[in-house]
């Protein structure tokens, strides 16, 4: 890919400084990051360590230079949502044109001339791979007794994080991934594709040590749960470990954040995305002076008029809340009928603000999933515990307005309402739609009587590896189907 995303890219090696201010006057070669100029104590690292989560929301240089503007095309800034959204059957075109710009993901039609926005998650997400990389080789690295331990441990912990979020998008989304772990060109450049459970055990250690570096609390600092914590790294080994079906480990990991009462709770539903959210886990800040953006969440600007596919508005129950709170009619113009946008984030298109207050923040993970993978992996435990099941799907459905379900629902019932629950309450949130329809082994049954994804190719669910990665020699193989 031009000698630039995952390997070391000449240019990438500013990756440190491209999201914040210039970091340092580094004059060493710009294809190498010197740990004592970098970390020679804490601030320094701080700097480090902020231009981390700048990347993932607000993107940098790096992305303007190569054509990938900034924003929701990055992978963590709503890129996976409204990507994968439109794989799904969450987001659509009604009037089914070739013209618009997520067509080859919504009608099935993706190909080596037509990657769409795939490429960009690919590319964004491997970018932040290299940030993350190039702070745990830092910290690593560095000698200095002027960068404390304590500060050590934090930076360590969150860029680990960091790094195992991005694998988990990445090996969900495209399978045959390389691994980087490093950030010396030497290592990288001619990686092969790793399987997907090498990658799953580098994701579940790299969160388990993080787990060991990372404070419990959102101090002063944290205030906001914009930066990771350890309850964060918990939750994303919950997911984890329900995807690679370690059913009892993912009951006690969801279990253990949905115990913290003093720092979580369910919120109103018109509360759930608020900045101050006591449901929110972690999340990230944006700023508020982007001319295209204003105080609002990438998500939440471009998500606006996206169509909601009329067998995801269908899939709500009659008196559930969730369809009020969380979505927005759109009113018939021209050849485009009347219908739904999705509208957790209440700034959009229509009220942004440069330079306004902001109200919300962009949610990256939140309670209600953990209540939702409890329930999934207690079943998987066991069908005995059926009971508490129900009684975690109910949290939700009372949040919602909805009746409580009854005892007496089959093993099948049981199953079946977490995969509606699931479906509902995170529709249009990071994948999980396109992800649950793969790893349950629905997607063929559920996309294959689409319409307008006919005729039906398996092989779509998998994004095709960009070509530039292949041809700069890299040992990868590209997904079957892409040829």
């Amino acid at each position: 890919m031009r000698k630039l995303t995952f390997h070391i890219a000449l240019a990438g090696a500013f990756l440190l400084a491209t999201g914040c201010n210039k970091l340092l006057d580094i004059k060493d070669p710009v294809n190498s990051i010197t740990t004592s100029q970098v970390f020679q104590n804490d601030e320094q690292a701080a700097t480090a360590l902020n231009g981390l989560y700048s990347y993932l929301i607000s993107g940098g240089e790096f992305e303007a230079q190569y054509g990938i503007p900034l924003g929701s095309d990055l992978f963590s800034a709503g890129g996976v949502t409204i990507t994968a959204g439109h794989s799904a059957d969450e987001l659509y075109h009604p009037s089914l044109s070739g013209q618009y710009e997520y067509y080859p993901e919504f009608a099935n039609k993706l190909s080596l001339l037509r990657l769409s926005f795939t490429h960009k998650i690919w590319r964004t997400a491997y970018k932040a791979i290299f940030n993350a990389n190039a702070l745990i080789e830092g910290v690593r690295g560095s000698d200095s007794k002027e960068f404390t331990d304590a500060y050590r441990k934090r930076v360590l912990g969150e860029a680990l994080a960091v790094r195992a979020m991005s694998f988990f998008y990445l090996v969900n989304l495209f399978e045959n991934i390389p691994l980087a772990l490093s950030i010396d060109f030497n290592q990288t450049q001619n990686l092969p594709s790793a399987k997907p459970n090498e990658v799953y055990q580098q994701i579940t250690r790299d969160l388990e040590e993080a787990s060991g570096y990372l404070s419990e609390s959102y101090d002063d600092n944290n205030a906001e749960r914009i930066r990771i914590n350890k309850w964060y790294v918990k939750a994303m080994l919950a997911r984890v470990y329900l995807f690679t079906k370690n059913y009892e480990a993912a009951y006690r990991h969801a279990d253990d954040v949905i115990g913290q009462t003093g720092l979580f709770q369910l919120e109103p539903l018109n509360r759930v995305f608020a900045y101050d959210s006591r449901e929110v886990i972690f999340q990230l800040k944006q700023t508020n002076i982007h001319n295209g953006r204003g105080n609002g969440t990438p998500e939440g600007i471009t998500m606006t008029g996206k169509y909601m596919t009329p067998l995801l508005v269908n899939a709500f129950e009659t008196g559930d809340n969730r369809k009020a709170a969380w979505t927005m009619p759109i009113g018939g113009t021209g050849s485009n009928p009347a219908g739904f946008t999705p509208n957790k984030y209440k700034i959009n298109a229509l009220n942004h603000v440069v330079g306004g207050f902001r109200s919300e923040y962009y949610v990256v993970m939140r309670l209600a999933e953990m209540y939702l993978i409890r329930a999934e992996a207690n079943m998987g435990r066991s069908t005995a515990n059926k009971n508490n099941v129900i009684d975690d799907l109910n949290e939700i459905r009372r949040r919602a307005g909805l009746g409580v379900l009854p005892y007496t629902l089959t093993d099948q019932q049981v199953t079946d309402a977490i995969a509606q629950e699931r479906r509902i309450e995170l529709f249009t949130e990071w994948g999980h739609r396109w992800l649950d329809l793969k790893r349950t082994g629905k997607a063929a049954e559920v996309l294959g009587q689409i319409s307008y994804k006919q005729p039906w190719s398996q092989h779509q669910l998998l994004y095709p590896i960009p070509p530039e990665e292949i041809l700069w020699g890299n040992q990868l193989s590209q997904n079957i189907g892409y040829n």
